[in-house]
């Protein structure tokens, strides 16, 4: 009998989840080896009392199982996939990218920047103010 079906047993989900001390259920939920059996509890946590802090020590769990087996979690196994098909979209052909017309400055602000071409260096450096926020 694996430590899992001896915990099932003596300890099923409605009674170890009944209790609201919480040093009985974290170690219990640290005994846990199986995946199954943790999302068993955690499915029964979830459909009664739904705490937080049970629901993260389960979740824990699971991902501990997995790296200890070297397992990706199912739900990162995806991610993973989304984030290689991001990849493939880089090596898009120019073709097949949307054109993007280049946004154009107002034409005051090119007249005021040709207008300040005209003045010499030296008249804008001994300018005895600082520049205002609108000459900026």
């Amino acid at each position: 009998m694996s430590g899992d079906e001896s915990l099932l047993e003596q300890l099923p989900p409605e009674k170890l989840l009944d209790t609201r001390n919480t040093r009985v259920i974290t170690p219990a939920i640290e005994m846990m080896e199986e995946v199954a059996t943790v999302e068993l509890y955690l499915e029964h946590e979830r459909a009664n009392r739904d705490r937080p802090g049970i629901v993260r020590h389960f979740t824990e769990q699971i991902d501990a199982i997995y790296e200890e087996n070297g397992e990706i979690p199912p739900g990162e196994k995806d991610q993973e996939q989304e984030s290689e098909g991001e990849h493939e979209g880089d090596n898009m052909s120019t073709a097949d990218a949307e054109t993007v017309s280049p946004m154009s400055p107002p034409e005051e602000l090119l007249a005021y920047i040709h207008g300040l071409g005209n003045e010499s260096d030296d008249e804008i450096a001994s300018s005895p103010a600082p520049p205002t926020w609108d000459e900026l």
